[in-house]
């Protein structure tokens, strides 16, 4: 059944199908919907959406997809048994075994000469719940949340993106508790992790951070900073390279 989203309460059930479209633009103020989409997807494409059940509240601009929700847009999905959408703010909302897929630029603007293609590479993330802040242009993933795209494959029980204002960049990548992050043949454990895309940084804090080479070298320290661009780590102020972990554990001599 197609649900065209036009009075103040629409409820509607079995195999509901949604198109949200993008806002038109109009000569005149007041003339194009109100719809507002959440900047981290395409404002000139439309948003497809297909659950169980639908809740669409008009005063509020708010619907709720139940069961076995999906929403797409492109290479952008967003699964899970609920799915609320704000209208008015753009904000969004998804509950009960969540799953996303996107592509966001992740590309350092000091590199743009580089002749690689630019580097949008496809992130897919796991959790039991996800918030997405419009204004804040922040996604929340909570409960077992895992991430695995261009920052390296990382677990926590919370992972924040911060979008820059384009909504289809990423800024910064933040991670709370229990966090274990696997990038270049090392698997790193800690409690806190900040990850910035304008110079590749990783910085994780712990007690202690634990970092597990190819070589199977144990490193443990207070602090740990990363440069991806550099391939160098630095462990409470010593400065190691890659090229000081061969020879050890399961590396030859």
């Amino acid at each position: 059944m197609d649900v065209t989203l036009a009075g103040p309460l629409v409820k509607a059930s079995g195999d509901v199908k949604s198109q949200l479209q993008p806002p038109k633009k109009s000569a005149k103020p007041g003339e194009g919907n109100d719809v507002k989409l959440p900047a981290m997807l395409k404002q000139d494409q439309p948003v497809n959406v297909v659950a169980n059940t639908l809740d669409y509240d008009g005063t509020k601009a708010k619907g709720t997809y139940t069961g076995t929700a999906r929403l797409w847009q492109g290479e952008t999905s967003i699964k899970g048994e609920t799915i609320v959408i704000d209208d008015k703010t753009g904000d969004l909302t998804a509950n009960g075994s969540v799953a996303t897929a996107s592509i966001l630029d992740s590309k350092n603007k000091a590199k743009e000469e580089e002749t690689k293609p630019a580097g949008r590479q496809a992130s897919v993330a796991t959790a039991k719940a996800l918030k997405y802040d419009d204004a804040a242009r922040r996604l929340t993933y909570t409960g077992d949340a895992h991430m695995n795209g261009p920052e390296g494959d990382m677990m926590a029980t919370k992972i924040e993106l911060y979008l820059k204002p384009s909504g289809d960049e990423l800024d910064r990548a933040e991670a709370y508790e229990n966090l274990t992050l696997r990038e270049q043949s090392r698997k790193t454990t800690g409690a806190r992790l900040t990850y910035t895309t304008a110079d590749e940084k990783y910085i994780v804090t712990g007690a202690p951070v634990t970092i597990v080479d190819q070589c199977e070298r144990q490193t443990m320290g207070k602090t740990l900073t990363f440069l991806k661009s550099t391939d160098s780590i630095v462990i409470d102020g010593n400065q190691q390279f890659r090229t000081q972990t061969k020879g050890g554990g399961k590396c030859p001599g």
